[in-house]
């Protein structure tokens, strides 16, 4: 048994001389000494002699030249994009109105605080939670609203 049993894909190389110095000797070597490596190759061979045989096939043109003249011939159409921005400007309509009516509020809500008239600023209630009194001054009743004794 040898050490090195090359693939098929190294058997076809080495049939077309694609492979280095080094590498077709030691493939050699093996197909000296391995009978079923050797029938592999005897049957690459055989492959290769066959397609050597069949008849090529030609157009009698050159397609590529043919294909060419199509595609220079064709009427150009227009880009996508273009096309598109041309036909869907009605879809973005929406969005012109909502951001010009945001830009409407926003002036009116800074007029009015500059003006002084229509704003004022909120007072600060949340703090007063820890007051004796509710926000607001709303109490149930008195009981509540005061801490009787200590808190212990």
């Amino acid at each position: 048994m040898t050490e090195h049993a090359p693939d098929l894909p190294e058997l076809s190389a080495y049939l077309d001389g694609e492979l280095d110095a080094a590498a077709k000797q030691r493939v050699a070597t093996h197909l000296a000494a391995c009978p079923r490596c050797t029938a592999s190759l005897a049957q690459l061979q055989a492959l290769s002699a066959d397609f050597r045989v069949l008849p090529g096939d030609s157009l009698g043109f050159d397609l590529a030249g043919v294909i060419e003249g199509r595609l220079a011939g064709a009427p150009r159409r227009p880009t996508e994009r273009g096309e598109r921005r041309e036909r869907d400007w009605w879809l973005r309509l929406p969005v012109a109105v909502g951001a010009a009516a945001s830009i409407a509020a926003g002036v009116f809500m800074g007029s009015a605080l500059v003006s002084g008239g229509g704003a004022t600023a909120p007072r600060m209630t949340a703090m007063r939670v820890f007051d004796t009194m509710p926000p607001g001054n709303l109490c149930i009743g008195l009981e509540s609203c005061y801490v009787k004794g200590s808190l212990k």
